[in-house]
């Protein structure tokens, strides 16, 4: 079996069809949620507070008669470290075709189905990393694509959407007196402190900032990103997406409070912090997402793909050795 072979036979798999599933009187919330907690896509136990907002969302979507809606808030943008970058690549589609298998199994029981949205921080991104306007446009048009041309295999009652955090401003400016204030309100609630950084999140945010000039002589830096970086949870444009009992909130990763999926069956990395990559399993394969760092550590032969996707990253993928 070739790449190619694998990933069509991926995307086939998951248009076929399948009749919508009877569910007992009275059973039906209950058996989505199920299908939610499935621990085919869920990684680590949920807790409490995930558990709450998948009964709160389920019940609204089932009283309502509207599909069951799922989401993520992510970086929006490939990193900028990657040759892949700024545009989209096969780990974006590995993650497409392993949530749309998710939101399979709810649209199996349930006549209104289930929608799945990314909701980009391009606009947070932009000034917490320093990455530039023109790379998160491109990535989210590159993005979308890649969503159009997916939606040919997309099985019956399931719906992708993208939504950019840049689209919620009339003026993009006014993220700048958002973020300032979440930041005040932090330090003084804080009595004036800075967050405090274990090695691993001193080593996340090396790899994830793209420095300005003489920004690393200041040897708080880190500190003064991760400051940014917790308060833009707390921005008046990001807060009611948060709070919106609508949505069953997902991760790749663990969070409190929300349903950590990973982002391929075999991989908890980050999408859009790493490549989509094959390795051989018997006669076929099995997609993961390569960090930076196993980027450098792997071996990998290229194979050529032809899928009919635009873009500069979709006409070869890599094979670990």
């Amino acid at each position: 079996m070739t790449a190619q072979d694998y990933i069509q036979t991926k995307l086939k798999e998951l248009k076929e069809t399948e009749l919508l599933q009877v569910v007992e009187h009275g059973k039906l919330e209950e058996t989505i949620l199920s299908k939610i907690m499935s621990k085919k896509f869920r990684k680590v136990k949920a807790d409490e507070d995930a558990i709450k907002a998948c009964k709160t969302a389920i019940s609204y979507a089932v009283k309502n008669k509207k599909p069951v809606k799922v989401g993520t808030l992510f970086g929006g943008n490939k990193l900028w470290r990657l040759d892949e970058a700024p545009e989209v690549e096969w780990g974006e589609l590995f993650n497409l075709i392993y949530i749309a298998r998710w939101m399979k199994t709810v649209a199996s029981v349930y006549e209104y189905g289930a929608e799945f949205e990314y909701y980009s921080q391009d606009v947070s991104i932009e000034s917490l990393n320093n990455v530039p306007r023109s790379e998160t446009d491109l990535y989210s048009k590159t993005f979308r694509e890649l969503i159009a041309w997916f939606e040919q295999y997309l099985p019956d009652r399931v719906s992708f959407g993208y939504r950019r955090q840049a689209e919620d401003y009339k003026d993009i400016s006014e993220y700048d007196n958002e973020i300032e204030e979440a930041k005040s309100k932090f330090l003084e609630e804080s009595d004036g402190k800075l967050p405090e950084l274990d090695e691993a999140q001193k080593k996340a945010t090396e790899l994830n900032v793209k420095l300005k000039p003489d920004q690393d002589k200041d040897p708080l830096w880190r500190e003064k990103v991760e400051l940014e970086h917790q308060a833009i949870f707390n921005t008046k444009t990001i807060t009611p997406y948060l709070d919106d009992e609508a949505i069953i909130p997902t991760c790749p990763t663990l969070y409190e409070g929300l349903i950590a999926t990973g982002s391929t069956k075999y991989s908890i990395a980050k999408f859009w912090a790493g490549v989509g990559v094959l390795q051989r399993k018997d006669e076929g394969f099995k997609d993961l997402i390569a960090t930076p760092n196993q980027l450098e550590s792997w071996e990998f032969e290229w194979q050529e793909v032809d899928m009919g996707i635009t873009g500069k990253n979709f006409n070869k993928i890599r094979i670990i050795k």
